[in-house]
């Protein structure tokens, strides 16, 4: 376990390096959304084989300009993020992706304990051990890179990421330009 805590944590530090500032530029190509989402979901799968993933998806391909590898990074992350912070309740997790306009939308979302209100305005700042006052072992378990690392990659993508609860669980929504800045031009 302490093993792929640490494999993820140092995945999280290279995208979040790779990345790098505001105005780094990434490299983008049309990807199958469906591609990208299954390879996120198998690596998951593999994890924690209990949760229940279901996987809405366009009927007809979606290409989206990104890099695939950084965003199957922020799925990882937001997938694993529900099952870690649910409470221990988190037994089925919704992934759909769809088209709105200029734009496609990812979402995740759970059936577990939803977020904590007090923590919502942290959650992509890089302080959610913090501020959800996470001391056990040290704070070492949660130190709240994920989603800063989610946002870092959604944002170095031209696109917004957002978080809330729902009846029952939370959903994480990010979206990404369809059209690459150089063909708007």
């Amino acid at each position: 376990d302490d093993a792929e805590w640490l494999i993820r944590m140092v995945e999280n530090l290279l995208s979040i390096t790779r990345v790098g500032g505001e105005n780094t530029s990434i490299q983008k190509s049309p990807e199958p959304a469906e591609e990208v989402v299954a390879d996120a979901v198998r690596k998951f799968r593999r994890l924690y084989p209990d949760i229940n993933v279901q996987a809405e998806l366009p009927e007809d391909v979606l290409f989206v300009p990104m890099d695939a590898v950084l965003i199957s990074q922020v799925l990882s992350n937001l997938l694993e993020n529900a099952v870690v912070h649910g409470g221990g309740h988190t037994t089925e997790i919704r992934l759909s992706v769809r088209r709105e306009g200029p734009e496609a939308v990812f979402a995740v979302e759970d059936n577990g304990d939803g977020i904590e209100h007090k923590v919502l305005p942290h959650l992509f700042d890089g302080t959610l051990a913090a501020a959800a006052g996470d001391t056990e072992n040290g704070g070492k378990r949660n130190m709240g890179l994920g989603l800063s690392v989610c946002q870092a990659i959604i944002h170095a993508h031209s696109g917004s990421i957002e978080a809330h609860n729902l009846m029952e669980g939370a959903e994480f929504v990010f979206r990404l330009p369809l059209e690459q800045e150089e063909e708007k031009a």
